[in-house]
């Protein structure tokens, strides 16, 4: 079956191979129980070249997250930036998405993870917006989907697990089902927790309002991005637990995430969002976020790790 992205080198511990031979043994701990942390970053072509964005907060949360399961790998982050960048080289890219995976691998087969190796990856593909083309201008409709966050006394919400992502799956396959793009989960205390793969945020009267990492949900490096331009901006900031209510009362709606960037969300289960499309704060976050990550804001710099030329 042809691939689906144009990745056609992959680093695979400690070395670079052609795709179609980083291969994972069937008897792998991950493939059989989930057993696997990730990663999605951005490469994006600024003022100054293709430059990683916040690539050192991506890979001290991939250690974190495999530090939750138990795996510990020999590779440093430098290491890593450094693969990274050598793939993105190889593979002529001025912008990019990147996945480091680390996963538990072959073994004693059994639930409980014994004699297994560990084994990381690094990929890159072509990624545009990851809604569609027309989203981040026109806004998403997105759904509440039956499907609930887990609770954090179940997993951690914040380490970002392959086997954790099966409940986003879900969500996506509901939303879909019911023609919308996204699901957003609520938690089981009935309030918003995030979208199947983003944070969410309101905007009320001015004011900027998101949840907690306590509400059932991964703290984004979007979210936190954004959170810091709208401190630099002057917009005031909320972080409290969020309701339905909350939701079709808003002004504006919109999702961040490495893939999704900052996305609108014009309308939630078939009703209008405010005016619906980006609202003007919405459109103020996105803007001054694409500069950011191109390197247009010299006050943002320190979020970007340049790709060295060959």
């Amino acid at each position: 079956m042809p691939r689906k992205v144009d990745s056609r080198f992959v680093w695979m511990d400690g070395r670079i191979v052609p795709a179609d031979e980083a291969r994972v043994s069937f008897f792998s701990h991950a493939v059989h129980y989930g057993t696997g942390v990730f990663e999605g970053a951005r490469c994006y072509d600024g003022v100054r070249g293709p430059a990683l964005f916040r690539f050192t907060d991506h890979l001290q949360r991939l250690r974190r997250s495999a530090r939750g399961y138990f795996m510990e790998y020999p590779w440093t982050d430098a290491e890593l930036t450094a693969a990274t960048c050598e793939l993105i080289r190889r593979h002529g890219f001025r912008e990019c998405y990147i996945r480091p995976l680390v996963q538990t691998g072959e073994g004693r087969m059994g639930v409980r993870p014994r004699e297994c190796e560990i084994n990381a990856f690094i990929a890159v593909w072509s990624w545009g917006a990851y809604l569609g083309p027309e989203a981040l201008e026109k806004g998403i409709h997105a759904a509440i989907v039956e499907q609930r966050k887990y609770l954090p006394s179940a997993l951690d919400p914040t380490i970002k697990a392959c086997g954790h992502y099966l409940n986003s799956v879900l969500a996506t396959k509901e939303a879909a089902a019911r023609g919308y793009d996204e699901a957003i989960l609520l938690n089981a205390h009935d309030r918003v927790a995030e979208g199947a793969g983003e944070n969410v945020f309101i905007v009320k009267d001015g004011t900027l309002t998101t949840n907690g990492p306590e509400e059932s949900l991964l703290p984004g490096i979007t979210r936190d991005s954004v959170l810091t331009l709208a401190k630099h901006l002057g917009i005031p900031v909320r972080i409290v637990p969020m309701t339905v209510e909350d939701l079709f009362g808003a002004d504006e709606v919109f999702m961040t995430g490495t893939a999704a960037e900052v996305t609108p969300v014009g309308q939630i289960n078939g009703r209008t969002i405010g005016k619906g499309g980006c609202g003007p704060v919405t459109r103020t976050l996105q803007t001054n976020y694409l500069d950011a990550v191109r390197g247009r804001l010299g006050a943002f710099h320190h979020w970007l790790t340049p790709v060295p030329e060959a």
